[in-house]
């Protein structure tokens, strides 16, 4: 989807960042030359997935922007020694990644606009950040030779601010690797680390694909079939907008939910509060009678499945967990919403617990009725993504730690929830059809608890 504004941004040069030799021979980084792909990597839908961090750079020792692409050039070349996946291609079969160091897509780019200016403007238009997104060629029979990550470096005119883009081909990458990969690099590039002794231990990768081998049920694979391309771009209503839950408003909240059986999250609160509001602008909209609703949440199951090797795996180890509301069932109340979203990932994650089994049967009865559930027009669909606890807002290339982030693709109802920089908080980034959002931004709930950051 192009921004509703655009901002003329000039593509200077585009290189391939390949890993940094790890051998004594030139040119040579010693790692396996093929990484299969994994049970958890088949079910991923086969699109890449931005995430966009702006910086200013005015207080930094790094002021031309000659040396900061050198930095961030070196840094990743580092990192991907470490990280080889992801500077490889799809093999033929799609079922691994051939890892000959093919590299990864760097852009570099310059736009003529001024930093605070494409601030101001953005904290009231969040979609302009799509504009700083590599644009990707990634046609079916172009897929084996198109970068599984893609940078994108823009510089704005004035000097004293950059956007960096990370775009990554979900088949492989989940959003925990994603982000690891952003904060990892990060630390690179300002710290420097000499490979040659020193050796990063962020994801593992060996085995994966033997525990959790990917399937050959052709009916499960034609249930995760990804769609084509044009069919999550062509998203032309969807629009974007930021809202801030501070501390105070989790507080209340969590006082309006009264006594449960648990104390919740604050990620459990605002998605329930999020949700509920969706639903009601839904009752609205339909002349008061209330629609079935899918909410889906991605559930990271590192550290909630006594593999403790894999809680730094590279790759998908993430499954999505259909909760639904249907009318008459489940109350309207805050604290119902709430109860139901957390019986069934509760019940969920002691079911991952149990056995290998299990992850796989209930994986695929997951995505079973996830797309019976979207396939039907009576029903609305949204998803909520907690990105919380995630380092990304730490991500300090060396001129400090980014002031703006903005996450995905405009696809569908979609909730993405981070820290605010102070760590109490969530930001919570709504995409949502221009119809819904237009209502979402008057709701009294939401002029409660949630302000324009």
């Amino acid at each position: 989807m192009e921004s509703k504004v655009l901002t003329k941004i000039n593509i200077l040069s585009k290189n391939l960042i390949r890993p940094f030799p790890t051998s004594n021979h030139d040119n040579d980084v010693d790692h396996p030359k093929n990484y299969k792909l994994s049970f958890f990597d088949q079910f991923a839908l086969q699109m890449h997935v931005p995430c966009v961090l702006f910086y200013p750079i005015k207080y930094s020792t790094f002021t031309k922007i000659s040396i900061i692409h050198e930095r961030l050039e070196q840094s990743l070349s580092k990192l991907l020694a470490h990280v080889y996946p992801a500077s490889g291609r799809f093999a033929s079969d799609g079922q691994s990644i051939n890892c000959h160091d093919e590299g990864v897509l760097y852009i570099k780019a310059k736009v003529d606009s001024q930093f605070c200016d494409f601030l101001k403007d953005a904290q009231k238009d969040i979609d302009l950040a799509l504009n700083f997104c590599p644009k990707i060629d990634r046609s079916v029979s172009n897929l084996s030779i198109t970068p599984l990550v893609v940078v994108q470096v823009t510089e704005f005119a004035c000097g004293t601010g950059l956007a960096l883009s990370l775009s990554t081909e979900h088949a492989v990458i989940d959003g925990f690797t994603a982000l690891k990969f952003i904060y990892e690099w990060s630390k690179v590039s300002k710290m420097g680390i000499n490979f040659h002794s020193d050796t990063i231990n962020c994801f593992t990768f060996d085995d994966f694909d033997t525990i959790f081998p990917p399937t050959t049920d052709n009916h499960l694979l034609k249930r995760v079939k990804p769609p084509r391309d044009d069919h999550y771009h062509d998203f032309t209503q969807m629009v974007a907008r930021r809202f801030v839950i501070n501390q105070s408003a989790i507080s209340k909240l969590r006082e309006n939910v009264g006594v449960v059986y648990f104390k919740p999250s604050r990620v459990e609160l605002v998605i329930a509060f999020l949700w509920r509001t969706l639903i009601n602008i839904s009752q609205h909209k339909n002349n008061g009678r209330l629609r079935p609703c899918l909410l889906s949440v991605p559930v990271n199951l590192r550290g909630k499945i006594e593999f403790p090797r894999y809680e730094k795996s590279f790759g998908n180890f993430a499954i999505e967990v259909p909760v639904k509301f249907i009318p008459g069932e489940t109350r309207m109340e805050l604290q119902d919403i709430l109860l139901l979203i957390k019986d069934v990932i509760q019940k969920t994650n002691i079911s991952f617990a149990k056995s290998n089994d299990d992850i796989y049967s209930l994986a695929s009865k997951f995505h079973e009725e996830i797309q019976e559930w979207e396939e039907n027009e009576q029903v609305d669909v949204c998803m909520a993504s907690s990105l919380c606890r995630f380092p990304i807002n730490e991500a300090d290339f060396g001129w400090g730690n980014p002031c703006l982030l903005s996450f995905g693709l405009r696809r569908s109802d979609m909730f993405w929830l981070y820290d605010t920089p102070c760590g109490t908080g969530i930001i919570v980034q709504a995409d949502l059809k221009e119809d819904y959002m237009d209502m979402f931004g008057c709701d009294k709930d939401v002029l409660s608890y949630a302000c324009d950051e």
